[in-house]
């Protein structure tokens, strides 16, 4: 039975404590969604962080500046010694299914999916044509996509101390298992396999999820990444950040100022301090993970290719051995997306992307 098919009546939305539940089609109009808060209690080992988080932002371009230059120590000594954080957090979720109800029977696979940097959850759901949701569930899979602590319709707690990898790290395993176990929603069947997606600082999350718990993932499909970092910084910096609370939409009114945002731009979403802090922690070998990888970039990527992932080689081709070692050889593959930039799902060829990446399932035998 279908995720879709579990949740329709209130009884049951309430059994798994969804917060202000909503049905509707994806925005791409061919998926049948369910999306929510829930709460999920969770404890990681963070790490302290050291620095106070910038009180303007020419104190914030500073940063950035200081992050940018060559052989900076900006990052590393601002992280201290490990600590433990436990708490519960409001995470707002996403659950789509293909409409048909026939198809939703049929379906034994999840895709979670996690966005990058400034974004959240619709990054994956865009518009007719631009939606990884519709793709993904008219070949037959359920999707989760969802906002990562400290962004979107999810908790804000403290953006130095408390919204950290580790932690992230943590609920995106909480939320595979939980989706293989079938104890997201009650009643819910066991998922026989789950594939991890993730974009951007999203891919870096979901490939630590895949360093430290390599069961989690049947298969891993990563947007944006390469190991070259020269370019990130770069483009982080020329995003202009602010302080997420001095924008002048008013939408961050309230939040920590270890918040940021790049300014302004209306469709932008937030940033944690001590998640930039700790996500080179992210970009380590995976060598547990044996599965199947697929690395999908845009041709055009400057954050993690300075312009042209084909030089001085394919830059997500190279990613995979130095990433995923001991991956599934002839099941990975790489693809370059035509005149896409980082934000593969927003350009025209976002449809080809998608093909490419369904495709890589299929050959894996996930479906």
């Amino acid at each position: 039975m279908a995720i879709l098919a579990l949740v329709k009546t209130q009884p049951l939305l309430e059994a798994v404590r969804f917060i202000n539940p909503k049905r509707s089609l994806s925005a791409g109009g061919k998926s049948s969604c369910t999306a929510g808060n829930v709460e999920i209690p969770v404890t990681a080992t963070n790490f302290q962080i050291l620095k106070p988080a910038p009180r303007t932002n020419i104190e914030v371009t500073q940063l950035y500046v200081e992050l940018a230059q060559v052989n900076s120590k900006a990052a590393a000594s601002a992280v201290g010694a490990p600590k433990a954080v436990t708490g519960t957090y409001s995470i707002y979720i996403k659950l789509c299914s293909p409409s048909d109800k026939a198809a939703q029977k049929k379906i034994t696979t999840v895709q979670v999916l996690t966005h990058g940097g400034t974004l959240d959850h619709s990054y994956w759901d865009i518009a007719p044509g631009y939606s990884y949701v519709d793709a993904a569930t008219s070949a037959g899979f359920a999707t989760l996509s969802y906002d990562r602590l400290g962004t979107g319709l999810s908790d804000h707690p403290d953006p130095l101390q408390i919204v950290q990898l580790p932690l992230q790290v943590e609920l995106a395993h909480i939320l595979a298992q939980q989706l293989r176990a079938g104890s997201i929603v009650e009643g819910q069947p066991k998922f026989s396999k789950v594939v991890g997606v993730g974009h951007s600082l999203g891919g870096a999350l979901t490939q630590a999820v895949a360093a430290k718990y390599p069961k989690d993932f049947d298969a891993l499909i990563i947007q944006g990444t390469s190991t070259a970092f020269q370019y990130a910084i770069t483009g982080v910096a020329s995003e202009a950040a602010q302080i997420a609370n001095t924008d002048p939409s008013g939408r961050f009114k309230g939040l920590a100022d270890g918040y940021h945002t790049p300014g302004p731009l209306p469709q932008a979403q937030t940033n944690a301090l001590g998640e930039s802090y700790t996500l080179p922690l992210a970009y380590a070998p995976a060598p547990a993970y044996t599965g199947p990888v697929a690395i999908v970039n845009g041709e055009n990527d400057w954050f993690y290719c300075g312009g042209d992932c084909t030089y001085p080689t394919d830059q997500a081709a190279a990613a995979i051995p130095a990433y995923f070692p001991n991956s599934d050889k002839g099941g990975s593959m790489s693809y370059l997306a035509p005149g896409a930039g980082h934000n593969v799902n927003a350009h025209l060829s976002a449809g080809e992307a998608f093909d490419r990446m369904i495709a890589f399932l299929q050959r894996n035998g996930i479906s």
